[in-house]
């Protein structure tokens, strides 16, 4: 008896709500064979191509190659590859080799850095000295302004502003002047300019350099490259700036007005 009147009841819900029931049972369906897919597909095998999308190919795996173009820097960088130990070993890919050499000892900028205006300035102010000088030196006057545009950086670096040394002049042990410390290094001390100009006269008058006189007044190559070649300075390529300031500054045309 009351079997029945459940199956009635049941009967009479499943009339009234079927909408109900049908809508349940496909999302039980839906359900069910999305989780069924989902447990097959990771029993599947792993599949070794996969096309990215449709309009192209599929991707084949593939070990990495090296590149075979290298970079346009002049050091490449080394790779590093794990080392058996754990450590890691550096391997060299290519190496250039780099010139080694001390670095300028006076205070001194690339000529390309200073202000065009603080150069003819300098000239300006310093040019009747150095005609002076080369007519009781027999020292080019285009030799005296690049070296002194060149080591004084245009009468703007630290040692001629706290020295006015004009030409990087270091002290030695015949020296009896005043002195300045500067980067680690004795620097010859002046009064003024003109007592530097001077002294810079008197030091390519005597030992080594006094052998530069053999050339012409107007010859400033040869008094640049033999500047060099004695190790005046110990800046890289300084015959070349020396001409180049010459060249660009006309110092020559102060050569002929002091002949």
């Amino acid at each position: 008896m009351e079997k029945t009147l459940w199956k009635s009841h049941w009967w009479a819900y499943a009339q009234t709500n079927w909408l109900k029931i049908v809508v349940f049972g496909i999302l039980c369906f839906i359900f069910l064979k999305k989780d069924l897919t989902f447990q097959l597909n990771l029993n599947a095998p792993l599949k070794v191509e996969e096309a990215v999308d449709e309009n192209q190919p599929a991707l084949k795996s593939r070990k990495s190659k090296p590149s075979e173009k290298l970079t346009d820097k002049t050091t490449i960088l080394s790779s590093v590859t794990p080392h058996k130990s754990g450590f890691m070993e550096q391997v060299t890919i290519q190496e250039t080799q780099v010139e080694s050499r001390e670095m300028p000892t006076v205070d001194f900028q690339p000529v390309g850095e200073i202000d065009e205006w603080t150069i003819k300035s300098y000239i300006e102010r310093f040019s009747q000295v150095a005609i002076t000088e080369q007519e009781r030196f027999q020292i080019p006057a285009s030799i005296i302004l690049a070296n002194g545009i060149f080591h004084s950086f245009a009468g703007q670096g630290e040692v001629t502003l706290k020295g006015k040394n004009h030409f990087g002049i270091k002290c030695t042990s015949d020296w009896t002047g005043e002195s300045i410390k500067q980067g680690g290094r004795c620097y010859r001390k002046y009064a003024s300019a003109w007592e530097s100009f001077r002294d810079h006269s008197h030091y390519l008058n005597q030992g080594k350099f006094k052998g530069l006189k053999k050339f012409e007044i107007t010859d400033y190559k040869s008094w640049a490259k033999g500047l060099e070649k004695l190790q005046y300075g110990e800046q890289l390529k300084m015959s070349y700036q020396l001409i180049q300031l010459i060249e660009q500054h006309k110092l020559y045309q102060f050569d002929l007005a002091g002949i």
